[in-house]
């Protein structure tokens, strides 16, 4: 999905793939499972096969949202789009993000975050709104899956615009 509308927003939030055990090295540093690039890769393939052009994406500076990011571009030829490694989607919750996300240039209508739990299903929760597919809502307030990536659109005139209820969230990819 690309729009033509510049009110028309499309945000995907996704929780990093399935990581490796800690195995006595720092959380920061673990890097993804074979599973959780496999999960990566089928989250990219559905984008391309979705037709979504994903201009805007914002990472977690921890490895394994970095590599999840890798696997998912991978699959998703023609990639042109900005990409940008933040700590505070790694240390901080929903209020960081949201503060980051009210930073992105209007100009980016697809924006994509890879991260972590708690911070991607409860800011999913946050921004779902009325109209959000139940079931898909449920998830999110369960706990987003390892490599599962919430779709959220809605017409916002500005990434600043953001806030409470302002989406609608449709599904939740669960690769």
């Amino acid at each position: 999905m690309s729009s033509s509308d510049p009110a028309s927003r499309l945000l995907l939030l996704m929780r990093h793939g399935k990581a490796e055990n800690s195995s006595g090295q720092p959380d920061h540093d673990r890097a993804l499972a074979e599973r959780g690039e496999s999960q990566a890769r089928l989250v990219g393939e559905y984008l391309a096969s979705q037709n979504v052009q994903v201009s805007r994406v914002l990472l977690s500076d921890s490895a394994r949202t970095v590599q999840t990011w890798e696997a998912v571009v991978s699959q998703m030829p023609g990639f042109d789009g900005k990409v940008t490694r933040h700590e505070e989607i790694y240390t901080g919750g929903p209020a960081e993000l949201l503060s980051l996300l009210g930073g992105v240039k209007d100009k980016h209508t697809v924006v994509m975050v890879v991260g972590h739990e708690p911070t991607i299903s409860s800011l999913t929760t946050l921004l779902a709104d009325e109209h959000s597919d139940a079931g898909s809502l449920a998830q999110a307030r369960i706990g987003m899956p390892t490599g599962g990536m919430a779709v959220l659109s809605g017409a916002l005139e500005d990434w600043g615009s953001l806030g409470e209820e302002s989406l609608t969230l449709h599904t939740i990819v669960r690769p």
